[in-house]
């Protein structure tokens, strides 16, 4: 039997029904129904139409992911729920495919800032944002907003070294800026500082300083992990923290 088309926004009696029965051909006419959002995501990592085949396929092995965990009872629009796991499968998808890829730390964290950034509006205001309540919601400038989505045409994923065709000059990191001190909260400007120090740890640094600050293990769990002794650990904490103090100065 032919398949039919939803509406694009998605018929939330038709997410409740599925929830409820399963069925194949009604998870296949929602996902259906949403390609174009897939076709959208691949757009925006592929770096050619090459490229741009291959992730619109992995990016509906997410969708149909997505379509199968999504909860409707939570309210959250299910285009906003399903761009994450799309996103995420790409970007997994690439990653797996250049291992010796490394995304800048600062851009990393601004990207996906304004990704749940953007998601958290989406719910909150049942639309998409404008690049002012983005800017607001994410404490930083409207310019800050305009520099991150110029960033993601200027890198590459594939290959973050090189610019992509078209674009011209180098990231304004001076443009993204906190508009107000938050108490407890990095200024995102000193983040992107921060950032960059760690990324010119080597990798064992890096990994030790994620475990012990990020993850908040102590010495002895990051030394079992790692599989050395807490006295190693404990030193290259020290050579470590010691290396960012002179780099932050």
């Amino acid at each position: 039997m032919a398949l039919q088309a939803l509406q694009p926004q998605g018929d939330a009696t038709e997410f409740e029904e599925y929830a409820k029965t399963r069925a194949l051909e009604l998870r296949d006419r929602i996902v259906l129904a949403h390609m174009p959002l897939v076709k959208s995501i691949a757009g925006h990592y592929a770096a050619g139409q090459a490229q741009r085949d291959d992730l619109e396929q992995v990016g509906c092995v997410g969708l149909i992911k997505a379509v199968e965990r999504y909860d409707p009872t939570l309210g959250v629009p299910f285009e906003a729920y399903a761009r994450t796991v799309v996103s995420g499968e790409i970007f997994h998808y690439l990653r797996d495919l250049a291992p010796v890829l490394r995304v800048p730390r600062w851009y990393r964290t601004l990207n996906r800032r304004l990704h749940e950034s953007h998601d958290r509006l989406i719910v909150t205001l049942g639309r998409a944002p404008t690049h002012e309540e983005l800017a607001t919601d994410m404490n930083i400038r409207v310019e800050g907003v305009k520099e991150i989505l110029r960033l993601r045409d200027t890198y590459n994923l594939m290959s973050l070294s090189e610019r992509a065709e078209g674009t011209e000059g180098p990231p304004r990191l001076e443009a993204i800026r906190s508009s107000r001190h938050l108490t407890f909260r990095l200024p995102v400007e000193d983040r992107i500082v921060l950032d960059k120090a760690l990324d010119r740890l080597a990798d064992f640094e890096r990994r030790v300083v994620d475990l012990f600050f990020y993850k908040d293990l102590t010495q002895t769990e990051i030394a079992r992990r790692l599989g050395f002794s807490q006295k190693h650990i404990s030193r290259t904490l020290a050579t470590t923290l010691r290396k960012l103090k002179e780099d932050l100065r």
